[in-house]
């Protein structure tokens, strides 16, 4: 049986077509098989024989074979230079400079005033400074005196402060 050019080509782009269609939509694949499928009935009805047949699908599938290797050899090679663009190697550490709060343990011990109450968070002053303190959870009046006990990560919690009482004993 044979076919005219025009109805083997016909087949062949009609097939082209349909795999261009499955790579924009997202489903099953049932136009990625009719694709494929119409590239290799083409390719069938373009073949004389049977040796021409295996001939011709022989080469399309060395053709696609070697274009594929060639493109991933292609991406290997320019993984770097894709990641170098897209990807922040850079890294923000304490000991290049980079740090995202104040270091603030000189504050351990040292006693303040509340400036607002505390529910748990508020602003305290401290040798003259303002700074944003938390408690362990109590709440505290404003006005307040109040002693850093723990410094982490910026973060400054107080607590209460108690007066020491004086000896009595002499």
């Amino acid at each position: 049986m044979t076919f005219g050019l025009g109805v083997i080509l016909t087949v062949f782009f009609v097939g082209i077509v349909l795999l261009g269609i499955e790579v924009f939509v997202a489903g099953f694949g049932l136009f990625g098989v009719l694709g494929i499928g119409a590239v290799v009935a083409s390719l069938i009805m373009a073949g004389a024989t049977i040796g021409q047949l295996w001939l011709s699908l022989g080469l399309a599938t060395a053709i696609v074979a070697g274009l594929g290797f060639w493109a991933y050899r292609r991406l290997q090679s320019n993984r770097s230079l894709m990641y170098k663009g897209l990807i922040l190697t850079d890294s923000t550490s304490s000991d290049k400079g980079y740090l995202s709060h104040d270091d603030r343990k000189q504050l351990l011990g040292k006693v303040g005033v509340t400036l607002t109450p505390l529910r748990p968070a508020g602003t305290a002053e401290i040798d003259g400074e303002r700074i944003d303190v938390v408690t362990e959870g109590s709440y505290l009046d404003s006005q307040t005196k109040i002693q850093v006990y723990k410094v982490d990560s910026g973060r400054v919690v107080v607590r209460s402060f108690i007066e020491p009482k004086e000896d009595v004993t002499e």
